[in-house]
């Protein structure tokens, strides 16, 4: 089947963050934003057809039942080789709403949490803000390349204050897919030192190189000790609905964390997020091929561009997510200078580098998930930018 990912559809007005937090200037000038992570495409027709057939009940309070629980048991062992049972799965109502909870479940204030930066910016929100204390494990950058400092996370794991490490995998922004070796490498450091992992695997279904392994398929050791956050909010562009599974091998620990749950007053899950979530797992694999075939090409085109039009700047390899990883220090700007550069002068309204933390100074994030012909007239802009500039 033929799907549509080369038509851009209207989401200018009704509160779309992407496009609503564009300036009027901006709006009139027709930009189209390359920053925040859902992307410009419409959903899975069979997504479309399960909502549409939800809008025409009773919009009540709704539980995942069997169906439910089947259709997310069923994809992650077919693309994850997950085996988990359903008991092991948690609804909630967003990748980030499951990250303060789980910091609240199973840490105190004055707790320290581990994050490798540069990373997705709620993680150190979600630490700030809840009376924790952050730990940073920053990535080591070579090239554009990145790996973990394992020494350095041994050394804030033996911390006895250590009692939590939020993991990104796949990572974002960097485009990392971590190899089995190295999350068991990582996953060894925090079993010996009793740190518990949150493994952030929302970008999972989007890989381009190598092949995700999801953190409860290591060791039982290290599985037991570990929870990991799902949607199809990033691979079937459905963060607008609101859902997502938390899925927690230990019994004990899945205790603790709808402890937490209940403490904080959530209990039914989106009526529409239900139906579509059935839907994407059920049957929407054909589509999500056709998307990240659609999507590799458009990593083809953007790093074609960036090595014409800016050969000294260096991209981190895209192996997995649709977030590209650009280093323009090369540009001589500082980080001000550079947002400057990129959303006055260039029209681009991307997410800076800085946002990021540690390591990002420098970096611009691309979502390149919307039609090609959208994209080439985005790096048009950026190429114009760049030669008025005197970068060229």
């Amino acid at each position: 089947m033929a799907f549509d990912f080369d038509t851009l559809y209207d989401r200018g007005s009704g509160g779309n963050a992407k496009w609503d937090r564009r300036t009027a200037e901006e709006k009139q000038k027709g930009y189209v934003p390359l920053s925040i992570a859902d992307m410009e495409f419409l959903p899975a027709p069979c997504i479309k057809r399960a909502v549409l057939k939800a809008a025409e009940g009773i919009y009540g309070y709704t539980d995942p039942e069997t169906r439910y629980f089947d259709a997310v048991v069923n994809w992650m062992n077919a693309r994850h080789n997950m085996d988990i049972a359903p008991e092991e799965v948690v609804c909630y109502y967003g990748v980030v709403p499951a990250l303060f909870t789980a910091v609240r479940a199973f840490t105190e204030p004055g707790d320290k949490i581990i994050i490798q930066t540069p990373v997705y910016f709620p993680f150190e929100t979600v630490v700030s803000r809840q009376g924790r204390e952050l730990a940073r494990n920053p990535l080591i950058e070579s090239n554009g390349q990145y790996a973990m400092d394992y020494a350095h996370l041994e050394s804030l794991a033996r911390d006895p204050k250590a009692k939590l490490l939020i993991l990104c995998s796949p990572h974002n922004p960097v485009g990392r897919v971590w190899t089995r070796a190295e999350l068991t490498r990582l996953g060894e450091i925090c079993a010996e030192n009793n740190v518990l992992v949150i493994s952030d695997e929302i970008h999972a279904d989007i890989v381009f190189s190598g092949r995700h392994t999801a953190f409860s398929t290591l060791d039982e050791r290290i599985a037991r000790r570990s929870v990991i956050l799902t949607s199809t909010s990033k691979s079937f562009n459905l963060a607008g609905l609101q859902l997502a599974n938390v899925i927690i091998p230990d019994g004990d620990l899945r205790n603790t964390f709808k402890r937490q749950v209940d403490i904080d007053g959530y209990s039914n899950i989106s009526h529409f997020g239900y139906a579509a979530t059935i839907a994407a797992y059920n049957e929407g694999a054909e589509w999500l091929d056709a998307l990240i075939a659609y999507l590799r090409e458009n990593i083809e085109f953007f790093t074609s561009f960036i090595a014409r039009v800016f050969p000294s700047a260096v991209i981190s390899p895209l192996e997995g997510t649709y977030l590209p990883w650009v280093n323009f220090k090369c540009l001589g700007l500082d980080p001000k200078q550079l947002e400057y550069f990129m959303r006055v002068e260039a029209g681009l309204f991307l997410d800076e580098g800085y946002l990021f933390g540690t390591g990002g100074e420098g970096y611009e994030r691309f979502n390149i998930a919307l039609p090609r012909a959208e994209l080439r007239k985005a790096l048009d802009r950026l190429e114009a930018a760049g030669r008025a500039r005197g970068f060229l």
